[in-house]
């Protein structure tokens, strides 16, 4: 099958899928709304109904009453009754009206808060049954996300706010317009059946339009969403992997991508206005149209003495209340209409399962008494959901004995990682069992199951909490013990890192570990993987990201520990095993050999041989050094350990960094091990070698608590680590796994504040006194928001509407021009109808020529009509059309600046993953309703009060007058209103990202918590944050209420002014009855749709603080360092240190770099090594001008850094970044297709491109897997390169690199994931690139010499190396060839020998 059919079956799948979901949505309908509602809930709903229809029945009610004020008025100006009766009976009727308007403040008080609550109540219940199904997926389901979980979860978020919206307010308005629509017919029907018939005799037209242009809003709303979701997509890739997209120069790039996306989701937006806008229109014009057959035929019922002028008023009255109900309702249909999708959509997502099974999660309930740890893998296949046709395991029969330790080895990609996989049961496999103790897999409890089987994965996970939580979390039940913990991280090594960090273990590590390395990750998560001390552990490529030195004294710690209990290491590396370990050989999916190492390695020709390669020329190279035969003599210190001084280097870690590849408080922050390891023959004893700081005093390292034996390196010891005679051997420790009484606590204990829900820690080694979870609510980030996020600042409805005309293109300005002139007009129509209709009903008791004026208006009223709907479906769609453009605009200016910030202001909490991209998407969709609705609503009031106010002064002025002066109050009221109103809105914001942050790190960790049974713990944290924003919700919901009852009802008590007050004049002679009702029906209407306004403040209170957050990320700052220098490189040549001094800006009193003079010339190949927190790494951050370098201070006035003798601050940095490239220890993949991943940043489709991918993919070593791929190189890999192997990964990413063909290559522990075969194919690459440009060289031919810079702690690598640079503390303390560096017996020669003391003939 060809990859293009690949890829059409691919599409048509999710084709399929869509059709899938579309159907669903039409099945459960406007079900939707209500499908997360609770019994309990239906209380709340009911008495909101109850209240709102109580609210809404008393319009009807005062129809009947203006319908008795007008029959007054009627039988006043016709002599049929006196002034003195007529203000009588209007003052009774006032009273009546002011009774009605209370009842109504009151109903609308408890509806409005009532409703308020059940829209919180379905929110908080989508999330939890959202949390819980997603807690039950399979990790098939996560791995088929086309969008990847990381874009899932704001998907989510936002689907849940929308649901949220709709099931409040709106829906409140929604039984209220019922309500009134119901009962103001059933009155317009008591007064005059026949008339009403004629007024509504269009509604079932008006039905069959609604309802066709509805279902085809429906449809793009869907594909809106769809189109959201992949900008989410895009969001949420770029920001995670900021430090990939920067080195590459793929700004650019990330920005076309998502702009692409939006422009998309825009066009079906404005298809979406359009359809609404449409709507609305016919809606006014039906609703001005039917009174025109309705007058016609009501003054023919007067005439004919059928009906009284007061029953047609109350008739007209009620028609014209349901009518305008209903239109007035349809901008709230928006809302509902999205609800409904969002509701349909999540329930979707619940009931979606993976249609290869059933959800494994929940299969098995066998809890046995004891996991005694026999695994036993029976002919068993599997291949990873991605990949269907690519099998992962072919036919694997493996048993790995309880109690044994036992090694997996094999090449990248040959099925290790798989077994782990399967083993905790993130997969099932397709044939074949495999059983624990016995048992099959599929029939134990899962939980149980990874209660006693614990996976340690080469990428180690951490969450955003304190260093002791993110280790303790491991166990559950009963907590644990201040000792254990600091047992675990003396094991992990991790010992003199937390001394170097500001509060110790109570050092918040960042979210998913950011200010973490990798190597340190790696190190924590063996700590946990310590505290959970489970029957079966597996390693699984857990230490790569470790020099050899701390992973000997690891293993040999494991070693020790893990004696008598199943323990699965499965590697690439076979230093790490001993000859009596059992090991089984992966090739291409299946078991090629096992046995016992030395029995295998005697095999001649057997697979295992091509792991021995690096190691065996490793030791033949080493068999003519001049100190083969000697070893150095060290004493055995007798005495306690005693640990260090505090370094200076403790004030760093002052704010969360993130970076994968240069965290300021990675390798290169951290000094924590500068010593050497030396192993003995049996392989017991591990030997430390003391070496002494820049100070002249001894470094002590701090797994001496291990129990590991010590020894000063200025004495000389046999090979085997016994002293030579003269010297005399201490007693080893006794207490192995304890730290030494005298030794500084890690953290004190009045530090030990801050906890994941669910957790328990006791101080047992001081007090004995056990923290509970009550005593541990305060996080630590709670610190930095208070109510509000930090950087938030809220801007009024002017300030960000400022922004809306600059952003503008002249064609949105004009359509912007038309919508203000159709609000106009539309805002004119309202009063002149109510004009024309007040010259109508005075044909009633107007005899004279009735039959003419009433045609004359009639017709009049059809014409004001016509104009009325096209004008208010112009105003609506233009508005919505220059919303819509607006707010991509501002998406696309916050995107760019996003991606121009510096990597520090990605640490920050109210910049973290979930928060920006909860900000491009809903928060931005939010924010458009301020120039989409709320505007151009805004405009047509004032203008409609304006109008009504000039119209009325002429014709009435006192009254006009009197209703002028109400005007401060209810001002006032709706002031308030709107502050209240902004205020709970903004605080609701802030606990519901809280919410989305818990979601966020939940879900994008959901293999480290399933591995850890973190369920439940993550489960408690996230109730706790919706408890949080139910609270609020609540608060919210109360202090609205009142105010918007009062608020809502205000009009009414004028208006009951109004009435009582005019008949005083029209008693009085004053005014003309004709003129007083020409006033009234102005100003009447005016006021109903002051109501209509007042209706939407939460709902503008909302989106100015939308607005807000959106513009934040739009104004961001743009002074970055990287802005600095214009000067452009046409290749980069050589590279010069300067007395370099450096300290990262977060942490300046903590010099990283000190004089570090360095020259790397074109076409060389340098190797920097060091042990960790030498700073290798940041020299690379340096080159790459991820940070800005100061000039020397050493009077020279030398540049600090130069490339091609010019100052890199000067360098443009778009172009230095492009003659480099830079291969991390992390391999970061963007969901897409191979192709495109090796291309990041550039075409990937051209013929000539895709040869230059293949080409890359050969050099790296991964071209003939991915030909061997069913859709070679168009095969998708998931999120973060799921479906691959950590060394298909990483071979990728040096593709990646390669394809740029750099002037400088920087590989910074590219290898450390690589078997030794594919580590010897980039190795032989780079050996190959290297003589390519010397051949160019001595040919006389102009090449691009490429200079290739190696960070590393590999033997092999550094031997290619023309020219190696040892650091130390930040220092070049030695430099020059291999070989020569090698005979020095200076720091490298030591550290090569501890390298080779860890080899396994000699004990780990």
């Amino acid at each position: 099958m060809s990859p293009d059919s690949d890829h059409t079956f691919e599409q048509e799948k999710v084709n399929i899928q869509d059709e899938e979901e579309q159907e669903f949505m039409r099945r459960v309908g406007w079900k939707a709304l209500f499908g997360f509602m609770m019994q309990k809930h239906l209380p709340v709903l009911c008495i909101a109904a109850f209240c709102a229809a109580i609210a809404a029945l008393i319009l009807p009610a005062m129809s009947v009453i203006h319908g008795l004020l007008f029959r007054q008025f009627a039988s006043f100006a016709s002599g049929n009754t006196t002034g003195t009766v007529m203000l009588q009976n209007v003052s009774r009727y006032c009273v009546y009206l002011t009774t009605l308007a209370t009842l109504n403040w009151l109903a609308n008080s408890i509806y409005f808060t009532t409703i308020l609550t059940f829209g919180e109540l379905q929110a908080r219940s989508a999330r939890i049954r959202i949390f819980n199904n997603l807690l039950g997926k399979d990790m098939e389901w996560y791995d088929n996300r086309e969008s990847g979980v990381a874009a899932l979860v704001p998907g989510v978020q936002m689907q849940i706010r929308d649901l949220q919206l709709a099931c409040s307010a709106p829906l409140g308005e929604c039984v209220q317009c019922c309500v009134i629509a119901v009962g103001a017919l059933s009155i317009a029907l008591y007064s005059s059946w026949n008339l009403t018939l004629a007024i509504i005799c269009t509604i079932p037209i008006v039905y069959l339009v609604m309802s066709f242009l509805s279902s085809k809003i429906s449809k793009r709303a869907h594909e809106q969403a769809d189109k959201l979701q992949q900008a989410l997509k895009h969001v949420t890739n770029a920001v995670s992997s900021i430090e990939t997209v920067k080195c590459f120069n793929s700004e650019r790039f990330e920005l076309q991508k998502y702009g692409c996306v939006i422009t998309q989701a825009g066009y079906l937006y404005n298809r979406q206005a359009n359809l609404r806008s449409a709507q609305i229109g016919f809606m006014q014009f039906v609703t001005y149209s039917m009174f025109v057959q309705g007058f016609w035929y009501g003054s023919y019922l007067v005439t004919t003495g059928q009906r009284n002028p007061g029953q047609v008023m109350t008739t007209f009255w009620g028609a014209l209340i349901a009518v305008q109900g209903i239109t007035g309702f349809l901008p709230q249909f928006i809302v509902l209409q999205k609800g409904k999708i969002a509701g349909a959509r999540l329930l979707a997502t619940i009931t979606r399962l993976s249609k290869q099974n059933i959800d494994s999660e929940v299969q098995g309930g066998e809890k046995p008494q004891r996991c005694v740890g026999d695994i036993e893998f029976k002919e068993v296949s599997f291949a990873y959901p991605t990949r269907p046709d690519q099998q992962a395991l072919r036919d694997a029969t493996i048993f790995f004995p309880a109690g044994d330790t036992s090694f997996v080895i094999g090449r990248s990609g040959s099925g290790k990682s798989t077994i782990g996989q399967l083993l905790v049961r993130f997969y099932e496999p397709t044939s074949g069992t495999i059983s624990l103790d016995g048992v099959p897999l599929p029939n134990l409890d899962a939980g149980w199951l990874r209660e006693n089987v614990t996976l340690v994965e080469q990428h180690s996970v951490l969450f955003k909490d304190t260093v002791r939580h993110n280790i303790a979390l491991a166990r559950r039940g009963d907590g644990v013990a201040h000792g254990e913990v600091e047992s675990a991280v003396n094991f992990a090594l991790l010992y003199q890192m937390i001394q170097d960090l500001p509060n110790g273990l109570d050092t918040v590590v960042g979210a998913k570990g950011s200010s973490m390395s990798g190597g340190q990750k790696q190190r924590m998560a063996l700590a946990r993987a310590r505290i959970r001390d489970t029957p079966v552990l597996i390693l699984d490529e857990s230490t790569s990201a470790l020099d050899y030195i701390t992973r000997s004294a690891i293993l040999e710690a494991t070693r020790t520990w893990r004696r008598g209990k199943t323990t699965i290491v499965i590697t690439h590396d076979a230093s790490q095993i001993l000859p009596d370990d059992y090991v089984y050989v992966l090739d291409y999916a299946q078991v090629v050999q096992e046995g016992r190492r030395k029995d295998i390695e005697a095999q001649s020709g057997s697979s295992f041989h091509r792991f021995l390669i690096s190691n065996i020329s490793e030791r033949n190279e080493e068999d003519g050094s001049p100190d083969n035969n000697t070893d150095e003599i060290m004493s055995l210190y007798s005495t306690p350990w005693v640990a260090p001084t505090r370094p200076l280097s403790a004030s760093l870690l002052g704010e969360q960094l993130q970076s994968p590849f240069f965290s300021p408080i990675s390798r290169d922050a951290i000094r924590d091990e500068s010593f050497l390891v030396s192993g003995s023959g049996n392989g017991s004893i591990v030997t430390l070698e003391l070496r002494r700081n820049s100070n002249g005093a001894l470094r002590v390292p701090p797994f001496a608590a291990l129990g590991l034996e010590m020894r000063h390196h200025e004495q000389p010891t046999s090979r085997h680590g016994r002293p030579c005679s003269g010297t005399s051997s201490p007693a080893p420790s006794s207490a192995p796994h304890r730290t030494p009484s005298h030794a500084p606590p890690l953290s004190s204990p009045s530090t030990w504040q801050n906890t994941i829900d669910g957790l328990e820690i006791r101080n047992v080694g001081e007090t004995g006194e056990k923290i509970s979870l009550k005593d541990l609510k305060r996080r630590s980030h709670d610190k930095d928001s208070e109510g509000s996020v930090p950087g938030v600042k809220s801007l009024t409805i002017r300030e960000i509407l400022a922004t809306t005309w600059p952003t503008l293109n002249w064609r949105c300005r004009l359509v912007l021009i038309v919508a203000f002139a159709c609000s106009a007009i539309h805002a004119a129509c309202t009063p002149t109808f109510a004009f024309v209709l007040a010259r109508l009903l005075s044909t009633f008791y107007i005899p004279s020529n009735q039959q003419n004026m009433t045609r004359a208006y009639a017709l009049s009223i059809f014409g004001i009509a016509l104009t009325d709907g096209l004008a208010t479906w112009g105003f609506h769609f233009c508005f919505d059309y220059c919303a819509q453009a607006w707010i991509n605009s501002m998406r696309m200016e916050a995107m760019r600046r996003i991606l121009d910030q510096p990597r520090e202001f990605f640490d920050r909490d109210e910049n973290s993953v979930s928060r920006i991209a909860e900000c491009l998407d809903h928060f931005a969709e939010e924010a458009r309703n301020l120039l989409g609705r709320f505007v151009g609503i805004t405009v047509v009031v004032m203008i409609m009060i304006l109008i009504a106010i000039v119209w009325s002064l002429i014709t009435c002025w006192k009254v006009t007058l009197v209703a002028l002066a109400t005007s401060p109050i209810l001002y006032a009221i709706t002031t308030y209103y709107n502050a209240i109103s902004g205020k709970w809105t903004a605080l609701s914001n802030v606990a519901d990202e809280d919410v989305g942050e818990v979601l966020h790190e939940t879900f994008t960790s959901i293999r480290t918590v399933r591995c850890l049974v973190l369920e439940e713990v993550f489960r408690k944290k996230f109730a706790a944050t919706i408890a949080t924003a139910l609270r609020t919700g609540l608060k919210r919901a109360v202090y609205l209420g009142p105010i918007f009852g009062l608020n809502y009802t205000g009009v009414l008590f004028v208006a009951s002014l109004l009435f009582w007050y005019g008949t005083k004049l029209i008693e009085r002679e004053e005014f003309s009855t004709r003129n007083i009702i020409q006033t009234f029906s102005i100003l009447l209407l005016s006021i109903n749709h002051v109501n209509f306004m007042i209706m939407y403040v939460p709902q503008i209170s909302a989106a100015k603080d939308a607005g807000s957050r959106l513009l934040r990320l739009s104004r961001l700052p743009q002074d970055s360092h990287e802005h600095k220098g214009s000067v452009q490189l046409r290749r980069a040549g050589e590279i010069m240190l300067n007395d370099v001094d450096f300290a990262y800006p977060t942490r300046k009193n903590h010099r990283v770099l000190h004089q570090v003079n360095i020259s790397i010339r074109p076409g060389s190949c340098t190797a920097i090594v060091g042990s960790s927190g030498s700073g290798k790494s940041t020299i690379a951050a340096l080159l790459l001008k991820l940070y800005e370098t100061k000039p020397s201070v050493d009077g020279r006035g030398l540049p600090a850094l130069t490339v091609s003798d010019r100052d890199v601050n000067i360098l443009h940095t778009p172009t230095l970044r492009s003659r480099m490239a830079i291969v991390s220890q992390t391999p970061v993949l963007f969901p897409g297709t191979i192709a495109e991943n090796i291309a990041y940043g550039l075409d990937s489709s051209s013929t000539r491109a895709i040869n230059s991918i293949r080409a890359a993919a050969s050099a790296a070593g991964i071209d003939d897997f991915i030909t061997g791929l069913p859709q070679g190189y168009q095969t998708v890999v998931g999120e973060g390169g799921s479906g691959l192997s950590g060394g298909q990964a990483q071979r990728i990413v040096i593709a990646r690199a390669l394809i740029r063909k750099p002037d400088i290559l920087i590989l910074d522990e590219a290898t450390s994931a690589l078997d030794a075969e594919s580590a010897g194919i980039v190795r032989d690459t780079v050996q190959r690139l290297i003589a390519e440009t010397r051949g160019g060289e001595r040919s006389g031919k102009e090449q691009r010499g490429m200079a290739v810079i190696i960070i590393t702690h590999a033997r092999e690598m550094m031997a290619i190396a023309e020219h190696i640079i040892v650091l130390d503390e930040g220092r070049v303390v030695e430099e020059g060839s291999f070989n020569e560096l090698r005979r020095r017996m200076g720091p490298f020669s030591w550290l090569l020998r501890g390298r080779e003391r860890a080899a396994p003939t000699r004990g780990i």
